[in-house]
């Protein structure tokens, strides 16, 4: 659900104005409008620390996991100049495993030249003789070897890989053309590059060194990241006031939750603050703040992938998240995929410490539960047909086949969108009034009759009323609701033509909408499928050699199942997404919020 808020209208002097918004700060329980942000040199500056801090908090956290079972040494920098230290490091070592990529690569270069005198060649050259590198194929070069002679001054210098590296001495003023791709002149001996990669190690050891001792420091870097995460909401919010009476006066939004309103009052009545307070309105940009039980706050997750609802209209959350879960289960429809789902779900529940991230066992535990219904129900574990077992021989019957799962799939999906309506119908009725919601209720009457008709009653045996007195008048009932009812206020000819226009446009969209469901069956009914091929592909292919046979069934059920498991459980986790997002919300008449309730606060340090 959404959390309703007040709205407080708020005058202060300038020369109050800081310290009351630090007053504010310090109750951390209202949030104040933040008009068209433009960041000045000092927030700038707010921003790159609060990164920088956050960017090496989290780095560290990776080299603290490595190094856990060593002793970090005791602090004794103040948390500015410990980040600036750990960034030095982490720059120096940056350059420095360059410079060693860069050496490992020369040195099985500089091999086949062995040891010289690079003072040697410099003298050479200052003489006026230049030597030339190459190296090619070690036969090429024995046909050759003596033709080139005759012209060239030609020193063998190695044979390594069935390759010679040759040496050819030339006059500097002389015309040197040579049928072979020169290579570059060695810099340093292959001895040299060896000691320098030595000292190069040393000193990476060395910043690593620094690395690991600034682990301590992760909790100081978290703590200056909120720290400065304050100054700069404080810093926004003082920049967001409305000058007045020639800058004498600041007039201020802020918002409060209802619950506690009652403290907001003490505080601003203690202040002398001239406030007016009162409830939202739909013009305002109202923020938003959402109140789940735990199940539900488990898909809120899910839920902001898209956006917050806006305030005033419904927290879909609840109703989404039972649907979430089933659709997930639909897709990935398997019994032996869910038991792992669930599993690794309660395991990260129970172990992880993080609270996003035993939110998020608990989301996979519950997706993977419906999953494991789904597979018993459909008699899939592993892509082995359960059905087909002596054992479930007498209730065969009862296991959904896939002619049963696309009729199921086509169901859930007219349920799912007749619930989407009905949540729009009582949200109209809710914040406009009930006539805002008659023809809504009037499209849901003539869908519920005309699949009733149709579907419903010949399954239970009955003849279709379609000549009926109650088919009849609920048929016209609904129409006069979706063609008269449309557009409260208005006269009747303008209610008809936009009735008219919105029925066809119903029509069209919610054929559409509930073909759309047939994914739930294509995916689930794909993963079963696949799941079956691997099973047939890894008796099939295995050869009949005792132990071999074993291992090779096992490898490829291990690949199948495990790439099958992947690409499924990314259908799973994404197709429900969008029949939420898009299907769902369309019809329950879902409106985008704009803002999150964010309280001006500190954090406890």
């Amino acid at each position: 659900m959404i959390v309703p808020v007040m709205k407080y209208s708020m005058i202060v002097f300038f020369r109050e104005y800081q310290p009351f918004l630090q007053q504010l700060q310090e109750l951390g329980l209202v949030d104040v409008s933040i008009s068209a942000w433009k960041a000045n040199d000092e927030e700038r500056n707010l921003v790159e620390k609060i990164k920088n801090y956050r960017q090496a908090a989290q780095q560290l956290k990776s080299v603290a996991d490595v190094q856990k079972n060593r002793q970090n040494p005791e602090k004794d920098l103040m948390p500015e100049k410990a980040l600036e230290t750990y960034k030095n490091a982490t720059d120096k070592l940056a350059k420095l495993k360059a410079e060693s990529d860069k050496i490992s690569k020369e040195i099985d270069e500089l091999a086949a030249w062995g040891e010289f005198d690079i003072n040697r060649i410099e003298t050479l050259k200052k003489a006026g003789i230049v030597l030339h590198f190459y190296q090619m194929n070690e036969k090429r070069f024995e046909e050759f070897a003596k033709l080139w002679a005759e012209k060239y001054s030609i020193t063998e210098i190695n044979k390594i890989n069935r390759k010679t590296y040759f040496v050819i001495a030339a006059q500097d003023s002389e015309v040197f053309e040579f049928d072979l791709p020169e290579l570059k002149q060695p810099s340093i001996t292959h001895r040299q590059a060896l000691e320098n990669i030595k000292k190069i190690e040393t000193e990476i050891e060395e910043q690593q060194n620094i690395i690991n001792s600034s682990i301590v420091y992760i909790n100081d870097f978290i703590a200056e990241s909120e720290r400065l995460s304050d100054d700069l909401h404080l810093s926004k919010a003082m920049n967001s006031g409305e000058e007045a009476a020639d800058g004498k006066l600041v007039i201020l939004e802020g918002w409060a939750t209802v619950d506690t309103q009652t403290e907001v009052d003490n505080l601003l009545n203690g202040s002398g603050v001239f406030y007016i307070k009162e409830k939202p309105t739909p013009e305002d940009n109202t923020p938003v703040k959402l109140k789940n039980n735990r199940f539900a706050r488990l898909f809120e997750f899910i839920e902001q992938f898209y956006t917050l609802p806006k305030y005033g209209t419904t927290d879909m959350t609840p109703y989404c998240a039972p649907f979430y879960m089933f659709f997930f289960g639909f897709c990935l429809c398997d019994g032996g995929y869910g038991l792992l789902f669930l599993t690794l779900g309660l395991f990260i529940a129970k172990k992880m410490k993080n609270d996003v991230l035993r939110s998020l066992g608990w989301l996979t535990f519950w997706c993977g539960l419906a999953t494991l219904l789904f597979g018993i129900a459909t008699g899939s574990f592993f892509g082995i047909s359960i059905s087909e077992l002596k054992l479930f021989e007498p209730v065969k019957n009862i296991f959904l086949d896939p002619e049963k799962l696309f009729y199921f799939a086509l169901g859930t999906g007219i349920v799912h969108l007749l619930f989407g309506m009905g949540i729009k119908a009582y949200g109209k009725a809710k914040y406009f009034g009930f006539r805002y919601s008659l023809s809504t209720i009037g499209w849901m009457i003539v869908l519920i009759t005309l699949i009733s008709a149709l579907a419903v009653v010949p399954a239970l045996g009955c003849a279709v009323p379609c000549g009926s007195e109650i088919f009849a008048g609920a048929i016209g009932l609904g129409l006069f609701l979706m063609l008269f009812c449309n557009s409260p206020g208005k006269n009747v000819f303008v209610n008809f033509g936009a009735g008219l226009w919105n029925t066809y446009n119903d029509i069209t969209g919610i054929l559409g909408d509930t073909l759309s469901y047939l994914r739930l069956f294509a995916l689930g009914l794909s993963g079963s499928v696949l799941a079956t091929v691997f099973n047939s592909l890894a008796t099939g292919m295995s050869p009949d050699i005792i132990i071999v046979k074993q291992l090779v069934v096992i490898i490829i059920l291990l690949i199948g199942h495990v790439l099958n498991l992947c690409m499924s459980a990314l259908g799973a986790f994404v197709h429900p997404m969008r029949l939420t997002f898009v299907e769902f919300y369309k019809n329950a008449g879902f409106e985008a919020g704009q803002r999150a309730f964010e309280p001006l606060k500190k954090h406890k340090l």
